[in-house]
């Protein structure tokens, strides 16, 4: 078992951590003998962070280079040394403000991803939410044209979701009206996932009502956890080119190609929600190894049983302090409206 750090050790390696996030440099012990508070010789801090080197928290990237912090340092810092930033009423507002007119829902998810982008200088990701669990309230069926039905589905939480039925022949309304009434009657209060299992077994007797079997064939689609489009919303601003880190600007557009592989960060995000409510990963913590370099900070956000992400990812020589609650902030906020 790995000995607890001594409290030099503890404020050697925060002082350190610090100085790497606000200057992107190595840190070396003169630098960290000049600072306020430290009462030691440059020479009994270099062994401080020798030891802390020979334990996984520091590493030298040259042989005459100063220290930067390890994923281990990084993790130990988050969850032992760092103190959290409070957004203050101000900024509280402003963000609520920003977000006070959007009304749609995917247009909310948009907007809270480029926002989010913009006040934290990072890329911000903002998933759908997942709607696997989302209760049928009511399914309308509603006569568009002879040949096009739109099937309005109310969910619980009050999310609607739309979808154009194509059909070869004219459906009376009357009969519509029945068929609307069979649907609910064999739909209502079941999950999503429980219709899109078994919906072709509870109208089976009713697949040659076209109306029906569109909805059996096309359950994939319109009972889907997610929306086809929109899946992820995705934000950035140009300071994110402020970042030493995206000076190469081939390693911002890697990052962003990752982001834009569906597959890898759904995987990812559906992990964090199933996980804490927040959730931070540092470097090899992320289990997408391409992500090996940066860090994702992520929170859940939530109303009745659906639930989706949203978060940032950037270098790990990134601002936790303050990231981390204006993460936090902006998932409570997304629910908070949500649900209102």
């Amino acid at each position: 078992m790995e000995r607890e750090l001594t409290q030099r050790e503890r404020e050697i390696l925060r002082q350190v951590i610090h100085s790497f996030i606000l200057t992107a440099n190595p840190v070396g012990s003169q630098h960290l003998a000049h600072k306020q508070g430290i009462n030691l010789s440059s020479a009994s801090i270099r062994n401080v962070m020798a030891k802390l080197e020979e334990l996984g928290y520091l590493y030298h990237p040259h042989t005459s280079a100063g220290r930067i912090p390890t994923d281990k340092g990084y993790r130990f810092y988050i969850d032992s040394l760092m103190e959290l930033d409070t957004l203050n009423q101000s900024e509280q507002e402003q963000l609520s403000e920003s977000l006070s007119n959007v009304l749609d829902s995917s247009d909310l998810l948009d907007e809270a991803s480029h926002l989010l982008g913009k006040v934290s200088k990072q890329l911000s990701i903002v998933s759908s939410p997942n709607i696997a669990d989302a209760i049928l309230r009511k399914l309308e069926l509603i006569k568009v044209s002879s040949s096009r039905v739109l099937a309005v589905i109310s969910l619980d939480g009050g999310m609607v979701r739309t979808i154009v039925l194509e059909v070869q022949s004219e459906v009376p309304e009357s009969r519509l009206q029945k068929v609307t009434s069979l649907l609910n009657e064999r739909l209502a209060g079941l999950r999503l996932s429980e219709i899109r299992e078994s919906i072709k077994e509870r109208v089976a007797e009713y697949t040659d009502e076209e109306v029906v079997n569109r909805l059996a064939v096309m359950k994939d689609r319109i009972f889907a956890a997610r929306p086809e489009a929109d899946k992820l919303h995705i934000g950035m601003t140009q300071e994110i080119f402020t970042h030493p880190e995206y000076e190469q600007h081939e390693n911002l557009r890697g990052i962003i190609e990752i982001l834009e592989d569906e597959n890898i960060i759904f995987h990812i995000l559906e992990t964090s929600e199933q996980d804490e409510p927040l959730s931070i990963r540092v470097g090899s913590e992320n289990r997408e190894s391409r992500l090996k370099d940066y860090s994702l900070i992520t929170a859940r956000y939530q109303f009745g049983a659906v639930k989706g992400t949203v978060g940032v990812v950037g270098p790990k020589r990134m601002q936790y302090s303050r990231l981390i609650p204006l993460v936090d902030f902006m998932a409570k906020l997304i629910s908070n409206k949500l649900t209102s």
